[in-house]
């Protein structure tokens, strides 16, 4: 029996898929001839066929890249877990100064309404008794404020809550607010 038969022999007794994963393929391709002569000259300096020297460098271009996309996809993955770390921090603090102003407009809130009766009190010794220009002022509305004010009148800072009265303008001009004080000197 010759080396051949040998082969046909091992070939036969193959499954067909081991066979197909074993056997190599031929890759047919064009080249310019500056490059064709470069694989030349490095195939001859290295004593190998053109065909080898040409599968190692393919073989070495695909795990440089195999290597550099691991390592792309390594960094992005450490830039996402680092940007979603500051993004976190960046959210617990703005919820903490959130809280924080909260609490002191909260407590803000509770001071000016404690020293709100001393205001009033301190405003009744303080009224003018020479009213402002009110002439285009053709009624008051009594009401209950959202917010701080001030006195058009007197120039006392009326709290958020307590009450005052907004005088009704028939030319649209600027706004009258008057404190308890203030109304009851110019009303009456």
């Amino acid at each position: 029996m010759t080396q051949d038969d040998d082969k046909k022999t091992d070939e036969t007794t193959e499954a067909p898929e081991e066979r197909a994963a074993r056997k190599e393929r031929v890759l047919h391709t064009r080249v310019p001839a500056v490059l064709e002569d470069e694989l030349k000259k490095l195939a001859m300096n290295l004593k190998m066929p053109v065909s080898n020297v040409v599968r190692a460098i393919l073989e070495d271009a695909l795990e440089a890249v195999e290597v550099v996309g691991s390592r792309a996809e390594d960094e992005i993955k450490g830039f996402t877990h680092r940007l979603s770390a500051q993004r976190d921090a960046l959210r617990r603090g703005a919820t903490q100064a959130v809280r924080e102003a909260s609490a002191t407009v909260e407590r803000a809130s509770k001071e000016v309404i404690k020293r709100a009766p001393a205001a009033v009190e301190a405003a009744k010794s303080t009224c003018p008794d020479a009213a402002p220009d009110l002439d285009a002022v053709i009624g008051f509305q009594r009401l209950t404020l959202r917010a701080d004010a001030v006195c058009t009148v007197c120039g006392l800072v009326l709290p958020k809550g307590s009450e005052a009265c907004r005088g009704v303008r028939d030319d649209g001009g600027a706004r009258v607010l008057l404190g308890p004080n203030c109304k009851l000197s110019i009303i009456e």
